[in-house]
Protein backbone atom coordinates (compact mmCIF):
# COMPACT_ATOMS: atom_id res chain seq x y z
CA UNK A 1 0.00 0.00 0.00
CA UNK A 2 1.72 3.33 -0.59
CA UNK A 3 1.75 6.16 1.88
CA UNK A 4 0.43 8.43 -1.34
CA UNK A 5 -2.59 7.42 -1.87
CA UNK A 6 -6.41 7.30 -1.49
CA UNK A 7 -6.16 3.95 0.26
CA UNK A 8 -3.35 5.00 2.73
CA UNK A 9 -5.06 7.97 3.92
CA UNK A 10 -8.52 5.99 4.71
CA UNK A 11 -6.55 2.85 5.87
CA UNK A 12 -4.69 4.84 8.87
CA UNK A 13 -6.62 6.87 10.23
CA UNK A 14 -9.27 3.90 10.65
CA UNK A 15 -6.15 1.71 12.23
CA UNK A 16 -5.21 4.41 14.57
CA UNK A 17 -9.22 4.84 15.49
CA UNK A 18 -9.78 1.39 16.01
CA UNK A 19 -6.24 0.63 17.87
CA UNK A 20 -7.26 3.01 20.35
CA UNK A 21 -10.65 2.20 20.92
CA UNK A 22 -10.23 -2.02 21.35
CA UNK A 23 -8.90 -3.72 24.36
CA UNK A 24 -5.33 -2.89 25.30
CA UNK A 25 -4.50 -6.47 25.41
CA UNK A 26 -5.84 -7.15 21.61
CA UNK A 27 -3.52 -3.60 20.39
CA UNK A 28 -0.50 -6.06 19.24
CA UNK A 29 -2.45 -8.49 17.40
CA UNK A 30 -4.75 -5.47 15.52
CA UNK A 31 -1.29 -3.68 14.27
CA UNK A 32 0.06 -7.30 13.21
CA UNK A 33 -3.01 -7.99 11.11
CA UNK A 34 -3.53 -4.81 9.26
CA UNK A 35 0.52 -4.85 9.36
CA UNK A 36 0.23 -7.89 7.05
CA UNK A 37 -2.56 -6.39 5.30
CA UNK A 38 -0.79 -3.01 4.58
CA UNK A 39 2.07 -5.43 2.43
CA UNK A 40 -0.26 -8.16 1.17
CA UNK A 41 -1.83 -5.26 -0.78
CA UNK A 42 1.33 -4.92 -3.49
CA UNK A 43 1.20 -8.53 -3.78
CA UNK A 44 -0.05 -11.59 -1.66
CA UNK A 45 2.93 -13.69 -2.54
CA UNK A 46 5.44 -11.12 -1.06
CA UNK A 47 3.90 -12.21 2.17
CA UNK A 48 5.38 -15.84 2.24
CA UNK A 49 9.02 -13.98 1.86
CA UNK A 50 7.97 -11.59 4.92
CA UNK A 51 6.47 -14.26 6.86
CA UNK A 52 9.84 -16.63 5.89
CA UNK A 53 12.02 -14.12 7.15
CA UNK A 54 10.77 -13.86 10.75
CA UNK A 55 9.89 -17.03 10.98
CA UNK A 56 13.49 -18.37 9.87
CA UNK A 57 15.46 -15.44 12.08
CA UNK A 58 13.15 -16.26 14.98
CA UNK A 59 13.63 -19.90 14.84
CA UNK A 60 17.35 -19.56 14.81
CA UNK A 61 18.40 -17.11 17.24
CA UNK A 62 15.89 -19.50 19.81
CA UNK A 63 17.79 -22.23 18.76
CA UNK A 64 20.95 -19.77 19.06
CA UNK A 65 20.40 -19.14 22.56
CA UNK A 66 19.32 -22.07 24.04
CA UNK A 67 22.15 -23.95 23.57
CA UNK A 68 25.70 -23.47 25.43
CA UNK A 69 27.71 -24.47 22.73
CA UNK A 70 29.95 -21.65 21.27
CA UNK A 71 30.32 -23.31 17.70
CA UNK A 72 26.46 -23.65 17.79
CA UNK A 73 25.55 -20.75 18.69
CA UNK A 74 27.50 -19.35 15.57
CA UNK A 75 25.74 -21.76 13.28
CA UNK A 76 22.40 -20.70 14.22
CA UNK A 77 23.44 -17.22 14.20
CA UNK A 78 24.88 -17.62 10.29
CA UNK A 79 21.81 -19.52 9.40
CA UNK A 80 19.68 -16.24 10.80
CA UNK A 81 21.78 -13.88 8.72
CA UNK A 82 22.51 -16.00 5.58
CA UNK A 83 18.85 -17.21 5.69
CA UNK A 84 18.17 -13.51 4.78
CA UNK A 85 21.16 -12.32 2.81
CA UNK A 86 20.34 -15.31 0.57
CA UNK A 87 16.72 -14.09 -0.29
CA UNK A 88 18.37 -10.75 -0.70
CA UNK A 89 20.53 -11.97 -3.24
CA UNK A 90 17.94 -14.07 -4.77
CA UNK A 91 15.51 -11.54 -5.35
CA UNK A 92 17.38 -8.52 -5.74
CA UNK A 93 20.92 -9.58 -7.21
CA UNK A 94 20.24 -12.97 -9.38
CA UNK A 95 19.51 -11.15 -12.53
CA UNK A 96 22.57 -8.46 -12.35
CA UNK A 97 24.74 -11.10 -11.41
CA UNK A 98 23.80 -13.11 -14.65
CA UNK A 99 24.25 -10.46 -16.23
CA UNK A 100 27.83 -9.86 -15.40
CA UNK A 101 28.09 -13.35 -16.27
CA UNK A 102 27.15 -13.17 -19.86
CA UNK A 103 29.25 -9.21 -19.95
CA UNK A 104 32.02 -10.54 -18.50
CA UNK A 105 32.98 -13.19 -20.97
CA UNK A 106 30.93 -11.43 -23.82
CA UNK A 107 28.21 -14.80 -24.36
CA UNK A 108 25.38 -14.03 -26.49
CA UNK A 109 21.80 -15.70 -26.47
CA UNK A 110 22.96 -18.30 -29.12
CA UNK A 111 26.06 -19.63 -26.79
CA UNK A 112 25.52 -22.70 -24.53
CA UNK A 113 26.90 -20.68 -21.91
CA UNK A 114 24.94 -17.64 -21.84
CA UNK A 115 22.33 -17.53 -19.08
CA UNK A 116 18.60 -16.24 -19.62
CA UNK A 117 17.77 -13.87 -16.70
CA UNK A 118 14.94 -15.04 -14.21
CA UNK A 119 12.95 -12.29 -14.48
CA UNK A 120 11.95 -12.56 -10.24
CA UNK A 121 10.27 -9.32 -9.64
CA UNK A 122 11.79 -7.42 -6.51
CA UNK A 123 9.80 -7.83 -3.32
CA UNK A 124 8.72 -4.55 -1.68
CA UNK A 125 10.83 -3.72 1.19
CA UNK A 126 12.65 -6.34 0.93
CA UNK A 127 16.32 -4.43 1.22
CA UNK A 128 15.03 -3.31 4.26
CA UNK A 129 13.28 -6.00 6.53
CA UNK A 130 16.25 -8.80 5.86
CA UNK A 131 19.13 -6.13 7.20
CA UNK A 132 16.45 -5.33 10.00
CA UNK A 133 16.05 -9.25 10.52
CA UNK A 134 20.19 -9.54 10.17
CA UNK A 135 20.50 -6.36 12.96
CA UNK A 136 18.20 -8.44 15.36
CA UNK A 137 20.25 -11.95 15.19
CA UNK A 138 23.57 -10.49 15.73
CA UNK A 139 22.54 -8.13 18.69
CA UNK A 140 21.25 -10.68 20.52
CA UNK A 141 24.20 -12.97 19.72
CA UNK A 142 26.60 -10.00 20.65
CA UNK A 143 24.08 -9.17 23.77
CA UNK A 144 23.06 -6.04 22.89
CA UNK A 145 19.12 -6.78 23.29
CA UNK A 146 17.51 -9.91 25.04
CA UNK A 147 15.52 -12.30 22.53
CA UNK A 148 11.62 -11.33 21.21
CA UNK A 149 9.33 -12.87 23.65
CA UNK A 150 7.56 -14.61 21.00
CA UNK A 151 7.41 -14.87 17.24
CA UNK A 152 4.54 -13.22 17.09
CA UNK A 153 6.14 -10.28 19.55
CA UNK A 154 9.40 -10.84 16.76
CA UNK A 155 7.23 -10.63 13.87
CA UNK A 156 5.32 -7.52 14.73
CA UNK A 157 8.49 -6.07 15.08
CA UNK A 158 9.46 -7.13 11.41
CA UNK A 159 6.39 -5.96 10.43
CA UNK A 160 5.37 -3.31 11.72
CA UNK A 161 3.49 -1.28 8.71
CA UNK A 162 4.75 2.15 8.98
CA UNK A 163 8.51 1.30 8.58
CA UNK A 164 7.96 -1.80 6.63
CA UNK A 165 8.66 -1.21 3.10
CA UNK A 166 10.99 1.82 3.31
CA UNK A 167 12.39 2.35 6.55
CA UNK A 168 13.79 3.53 9.03
CA UNK A 169 15.69 0.26 9.46
CA UNK A 170 14.56 -0.46 13.36
CA UNK A 171 17.31 -1.63 15.24
CA UNK A 172 15.92 -3.90 18.19
CA UNK A 173 17.54 -2.14 21.01
CA UNK A 174 15.38 0.98 20.45
CA UNK A 175 11.69 -0.14 19.59
CA UNK A 176 11.36 -3.79 19.82
CA UNK A 177 10.54 -3.36 23.54
CA UNK A 178 7.72 -0.77 23.04
CA UNK A 179 5.78 -3.58 21.34
CA UNK A 180 5.36 -5.10 24.77
CA UNK A 181 3.69 -2.39 26.39
CA UNK A 182 -0.01 -1.33 25.70
CA UNK A 183 -0.80 2.17 24.47
CA UNK A 184 -2.47 5.35 25.61
CA UNK A 185 -3.63 7.66 23.76
CA UNK A 186 -1.89 11.17 24.05
CA UNK A 187 -2.62 14.96 22.89
CA UNK A 188 0.92 15.15 22.95
CA UNK A 189 1.49 12.31 20.33
CA UNK A 190 -0.92 13.33 18.04
CA UNK A 191 0.51 16.65 18.03
CA UNK A 192 4.08 15.44 17.36
CA UNK A 193 2.60 12.95 14.84
CA UNK A 194 0.81 15.45 12.93
CA UNK A 195 3.21 17.67 12.58
CA UNK A 196 5.92 15.03 11.00
CA UNK A 197 3.79 12.98 9.09
CA UNK A 198 1.99 16.06 7.21
CA UNK A 199 5.46 17.77 6.51
CA UNK A 200 6.15 14.26 5.02
CA UNK A 201 3.16 14.03 3.04
CA UNK A 202 4.18 18.13 2.27
CA UNK A 203 7.60 17.00 0.64
CA UNK A 204 6.55 13.93 -1.30
CA UNK A 205 3.14 15.74 -2.66
CA UNK A 206 4.21 18.73 -3.32
CA UNK A 207 7.72 18.90 -3.99
CA UNK A 208 8.91 15.35 -4.76
CA UNK A 209 6.40 14.65 -7.72
CA UNK A 210 6.19 17.95 -9.02
CA UNK A 211 10.09 17.95 -9.26
CA UNK A 212 9.78 14.31 -11.12
CA UNK A 213 7.33 15.89 -14.32
CA UNK A 214 10.83 18.32 -14.74
CA UNK A 215 13.31 15.82 -14.95
CA UNK A 216 12.01 12.99 -16.03
CA UNK A 217 12.08 14.00 -19.56
CA UNK A 218 15.12 15.38 -19.57
CA UNK A 219 16.89 11.31 -18.34
CA UNK A 220 14.08 10.01 -20.95
CA UNK A 221 16.01 12.08 -23.75
CA UNK A 222 19.25 13.74 -22.67
CA UNK A 223 19.99 14.83 -26.06
CA UNK A 224 17.51 16.80 -26.68
CA UNK A 225 18.51 19.43 -24.06
CA UNK A 226 21.23 21.86 -23.55
CA UNK A 227 24.10 21.55 -21.18
CA UNK A 228 22.50 23.91 -18.09
CA UNK A 229 19.26 21.68 -18.68
CA UNK A 230 21.69 18.09 -17.20
CA UNK A 231 22.82 20.37 -14.55
CA UNK A 232 19.41 21.35 -12.80
CA UNK A 233 18.54 17.70 -13.58
CA UNK A 234 20.86 16.11 -11.40
CA UNK A 235 20.31 18.96 -8.68
CA UNK A 236 16.66 18.70 -8.71
CA UNK A 237 17.27 15.40 -8.91
CA UNK A 238 18.74 15.54 -5.32
CA UNK A 239 16.11 17.48 -3.98
CA UNK A 240 13.32 15.12 -5.47
CA UNK A 241 14.87 11.76 -3.31
CA UNK A 242 15.78 13.85 -0.54
CA UNK A 243 12.02 15.03 -0.11
CA UNK A 244 11.20 11.78 -1.25
CA UNK A 245 12.71 9.68 0.70
CA UNK A 246 12.58 11.44 4.07
CA UNK A 247 9.31 12.41 3.14
CA UNK A 248 8.42 8.78 3.70
CA UNK A 249 10.29 8.22 6.42
CA UNK A 250 8.66 11.36 8.24
CA UNK A 251 5.40 9.58 7.48
CA UNK A 252 6.21 6.60 9.31
CA UNK A 253 7.52 7.88 11.65
CA UNK A 254 4.62 10.41 12.77
CA UNK A 255 2.31 7.78 12.05
CA UNK A 256 4.31 5.23 14.91
CA UNK A 257 3.98 8.60 17.06
CA UNK A 258 0.83 8.76 17.06
CA UNK A 259 0.09 5.21 18.02
CA UNK A 260 2.44 5.89 20.82
CA UNK A 261 5.64 4.22 19.28
CA UNK A 262 8.73 6.35 19.21
CA UNK A 263 10.89 5.63 15.94
CA UNK A 264 14.63 7.25 16.07
CA UNK A 265 15.01 9.98 12.74
CA UNK A 266 15.83 9.08 9.85
CA UNK A 267 17.21 12.41 8.34
CA UNK A 268 18.91 15.52 9.98
CA UNK A 269 19.00 17.98 6.88
CA UNK A 270 21.87 16.05 5.15
CA UNK A 271 22.57 18.96 2.68
CA UNK A 272 23.46 21.73 5.13
CA UNK A 273 26.47 19.42 6.19
CA UNK A 274 29.91 20.36 5.75
CA UNK A 275 31.77 17.31 4.48
CA UNK A 276 30.42 13.86 2.62
CA UNK A 277 31.33 12.29 5.56
CA UNK A 278 28.71 14.19 7.77
CA UNK A 279 26.61 14.12 4.90
CA UNK A 280 26.32 10.29 4.81
CA UNK A 281 25.75 10.45 8.94
CA UNK A 282 22.64 12.75 8.11
CA UNK A 283 21.49 11.02 5.50
CA UNK A 284 19.35 7.47 5.54
CA UNK A 285 20.52 7.78 9.09
CA UNK A 286 19.15 3.97 10.08
CA UNK A 287 21.15 2.59 7.20
CA UNK A 288 24.29 4.86 7.93
CA UNK A 289 24.54 3.33 11.30
CA UNK A 290 23.35 -0.04 10.19
CA UNK A 291 26.72 -0.15 7.62
CA UNK A 292 28.68 1.14 10.81
CA UNK A 293 28.03 -1.53 13.03
CA UNK A 294 27.74 -4.48 10.88
CA UNK A 295 30.05 -3.80 7.99
CA UNK A 296 32.76 -1.56 8.84
CA UNK A 297 32.89 -2.58 12.47
CA UNK A 298 32.95 -6.21 11.75
CA UNK A 299 35.09 -5.81 8.93
CA UNK A 300 37.68 -4.30 11.92
CA UNK A 301 37.10 -0.42 11.48
CA UNK A 302 40.18 1.46 12.40
CA UNK A 303 41.58 -1.28 14.92
CA UNK A 304 44.31 -2.52 12.64
CA UNK A 305 45.80 0.02 10.94
CA UNK A 306 45.40 3.17 8.75
CA UNK A 307 45.64 1.48 5.55
CA UNK A 308 43.21 -1.33 6.56
CA UNK A 309 40.95 1.69 8.05
CA UNK A 310 40.97 2.95 4.26
CA UNK A 311 39.74 0.37 2.70
CA UNK A 312 37.21 -0.85 5.33
CA UNK A 313 35.67 2.62 4.32
CA UNK A 314 35.56 2.18 0.95
CA UNK A 315 34.15 -0.98 1.33
CA UNK A 316 31.21 0.05 3.58
CA UNK A 317 30.72 3.50 1.22
CA UNK A 318 30.61 0.31 -1.76
CA UNK A 319 28.04 -1.98 -0.42
CA UNK A 320 26.05 0.84 0.24
CA UNK A 321 26.05 1.65 -3.48
CA UNK A 322 25.33 -2.10 -4.29
CA UNK A 323 22.24 -1.94 -1.97
CA UNK A 324 20.88 0.90 -3.65
CA UNK A 325 20.48 -1.30 -6.68
CA UNK A 326 21.47 -4.15 -9.18
CA UNK A 327 22.73 -1.70 -11.87
CA UNK A 328 26.73 -1.09 -13.42
CA UNK A 329 25.16 2.76 -12.61
CA UNK A 330 24.82 1.82 -8.61
CA UNK A 331 28.36 0.42 -8.91
CA UNK A 332 30.11 3.08 -10.38
CA UNK A 333 28.04 5.59 -7.90
CA UNK A 334 28.94 3.67 -5.15
CA UNK A 335 32.89 3.84 -6.32
CA UNK A 336 32.56 7.44 -6.66
CA UNK A 337 30.97 8.02 -2.76
CA UNK A 338 33.58 5.17 -2.12
CA UNK A 339 36.66 7.09 -3.56
CA UNK A 340 35.66 10.57 -1.92
CA UNK A 341 34.96 9.26 1.52
CA UNK A 342 38.29 7.97 1.40
CA UNK A 343 40.17 10.76 0.18
CA UNK A 344 38.41 12.87 2.64
CA UNK A 345 39.51 10.73 5.37
CA UNK A 346 42.99 11.23 4.00
CA UNK A 347 43.14 14.64 3.59
CA UNK A 348 41.34 15.76 7.14
CA UNK A 349 43.69 13.53 9.00
CA UNK A 350 45.60 16.49 8.50
CA UNK A 351 45.67 19.44 11.51
CA UNK A 352 46.20 22.22 8.86
CA UNK A 353 44.04 20.59 6.55
CA UNK A 354 41.03 20.30 9.19
CA UNK A 355 41.99 23.76 10.43
CA UNK A 356 42.31 25.83 7.21
CA UNK A 357 38.11 24.13 5.89
CA UNK A 358 37.26 24.63 9.41
CA UNK A 359 37.73 28.42 8.35
CA UNK A 360 35.44 28.06 5.35
CA UNK A 361 32.15 29.77 6.57
CA UNK A 362 29.37 27.19 7.51
CA UNK A 363 26.77 28.76 4.45
CA UNK A 364 30.01 27.53 2.03
CA UNK A 365 31.14 24.02 3.45
CA UNK A 366 27.94 22.33 2.27
CA UNK A 367 29.13 23.24 -1.72
CA UNK A 368 31.34 20.68 -1.94
CA UNK A 369 29.60 17.44 -0.16
CA UNK A 370 26.37 18.82 -1.97
CA UNK A 371 28.75 19.18 -5.69
CA UNK A 372 29.62 15.39 -5.04
CA UNK A 373 26.22 13.82 -4.14
CA UNK A 374 24.98 16.18 -7.47
CA UNK A 375 27.38 14.96 -9.44
CA UNK A 376 26.41 11.21 -8.03
CA UNK A 377 22.93 11.89 -9.37
CA UNK A 378 23.78 11.36 -13.17
CA UNK A 379 24.84 7.56 -11.90
CA UNK A 380 21.77 6.99 -9.93
CA UNK A 381 18.57 8.72 -11.20
CA UNK A 382 19.88 6.97 -14.99
CA UNK A 383 18.24 4.56 -16.27
CA UNK A 384 17.80 2.61 -19.99
CA UNK A 385 15.32 3.90 -22.28
CA UNK A 386 14.18 2.15 -25.69
CA UNK A 387 16.97 4.32 -27.32
CA UNK A 388 19.74 3.57 -25.08
CA UNK A 389 19.78 0.09 -23.22
CA UNK A 390 21.95 0.61 -20.28
CA UNK A 391 21.90 3.37 -17.76
CA UNK A 392 25.37 3.88 -18.15
CA UNK A 393 24.36 4.91 -21.52
CA UNK A 394 21.97 7.76 -20.06
CA UNK A 395 25.03 8.67 -17.82
CA UNK A 396 27.91 9.05 -20.47
CA UNK A 397 25.39 10.66 -22.50
CA UNK A 398 24.21 13.43 -19.68
CA UNK A 399 27.97 13.49 -18.34
CA UNK A 400 29.27 14.17 -21.55
CA UNK A 401 26.57 17.29 -22.59
CA UNK A 402 27.49 18.70 -19.24
CA UNK A 403 30.85 19.19 -19.38
CA UNK A 404 30.62 20.22 -22.94
CA UNK A 405 28.25 23.43 -23.09
CA UNK A 406 26.10 20.96 -25.22
CA UNK A 407 23.07 23.03 -27.20
CA UNK A 408 19.76 21.60 -26.86
CA UNK A 409 15.71 22.69 -25.42
CA UNK A 410 15.90 23.97 -21.71
CA UNK A 411 13.34 22.12 -19.08
CA UNK A 412 10.12 23.37 -18.36
CA UNK A 413 9.48 24.52 -14.52
CA UNK A 414 6.85 26.61 -12.80
CA UNK A 415 8.31 29.58 -10.34
CA UNK A 416 5.83 28.08 -7.53
CA UNK A 417 7.80 24.80 -7.69
CA UNK A 418 10.85 26.70 -7.00
CA UNK A 419 9.39 28.62 -4.37
CA UNK A 420 8.63 25.43 -2.76
CA UNK A 421 11.89 23.96 -2.87
CA UNK A 422 13.27 27.47 -1.55
CA UNK A 423 10.84 26.90 1.38
CA UNK A 424 12.26 23.62 2.17
CA UNK A 425 15.55 24.55 2.55
CA UNK A 426 14.43 27.63 4.30
CA UNK A 427 12.68 25.51 7.14
CA UNK A 428 15.63 22.91 6.93
CA UNK A 429 18.12 26.07 7.34
CA UNK A 430 15.99 27.52 10.67
CA UNK A 431 15.88 24.48 12.28
CA UNK A 432 19.56 23.87 12.03
CA UNK A 433 20.20 26.82 13.96
CA UNK A 434 17.51 26.27 16.56
CA UNK A 435 15.91 23.16 16.56
CA UNK A 436 12.76 24.39 18.16
CA UNK A 437 12.51 28.07 15.57
CA UNK A 438 8.79 26.47 14.49
CA UNK A 439 7.67 25.47 17.69
CA UNK A 440 4.89 28.15 19.21
CA UNK A 441 3.35 27.76 15.86
CA UNK A 442 3.30 24.31 15.26
CA UNK A 443 3.02 23.65 18.44
CA UNK A 444 -0.35 25.00 18.34
CA UNK A 445 -2.79 23.17 17.63
CA UNK A 446 -5.12 25.62 16.54
CA UNK A 447 -2.95 25.89 13.79
CA UNK A 448 -1.86 22.38 13.10
CA UNK A 449 -4.99 21.41 13.37
CA UNK A 450 -6.60 22.82 10.22
CA UNK A 451 -3.52 23.09 8.34
CA UNK A 452 -3.25 19.09 8.23
CA UNK A 453 -6.82 18.75 7.45
CA UNK A 454 -6.15 21.33 4.50
CA UNK A 455 -3.33 18.90 3.60
CA UNK A 456 -5.18 16.26 3.95
CA UNK A 457 -8.08 17.58 2.17
CA UNK A 458 -5.70 18.69 -0.70
CA UNK A 459 -3.69 15.65 -1.25
CA UNK A 460 -6.93 13.30 -0.79
CA UNK A 461 -8.54 14.87 -4.21
CA UNK A 462 -4.99 14.90 -6.08
CA UNK A 463 -4.74 11.49 -5.02
CA UNK A 464 -8.16 10.48 -6.62
CA UNK A 465 -7.73 12.01 -9.83
CA UNK A 466 -4.00 11.68 -10.34
CA UNK A 467 -1.62 8.48 -9.28
CA UNK A 468 1.07 9.81 -7.36
CA UNK A 469 4.66 8.36 -7.99
CA UNK A 470 5.29 5.37 -6.11
CA UNK A 471 8.34 6.72 -3.21
CA UNK A 472 12.11 6.18 -4.74
CA UNK A 473 13.48 3.80 -2.37
CA UNK A 474 10.54 1.26 -2.94
CA UNK A 475 12.72 -0.02 -6.08
CA UNK A 476 15.37 -0.34 -3.07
Amino acid sequence: MLFNSVHYLLFAPIVIFVYFLIPKRFQGLWLFIVSLYFYAIFRIPFLILLVFSFVITKLSVDYMEETNSKSKKIFWLNVAVWSNLSLLFLFKYLDFSITVWNQTFSFTPCDPEFVQKSGILLPMGISFFTLQAVSYAVDVYKGVVERAKSIFHFGLFLSFFPQLVAGPILRASDVLHQFLDSKEFTKENLKQGLKQLFWGIFKKTFIADPVSYVIDPIYANPTEYNWIAMWIAAILFAVQIYCDFSGYSDIAIGTARILGFHIPKNFDRPFLSGTLSELWRRWHISFSSWLRDYVYITLGGNRRGEILAYVNLFITTFVSGIWHGADWTFVFWGTLHSTMMVVEKFVFKFETMRSAWNKVPKSIQPIYPVGIFVLSCFFFRAKATPEVPTGMGITNIMLERAFTGAAGGWPQMSLSLVLLVGFLFFVDIMQDQKEDRFAFITDNLYFLIPTCILLYVTSFIIYSVTVSSPFLYFQF
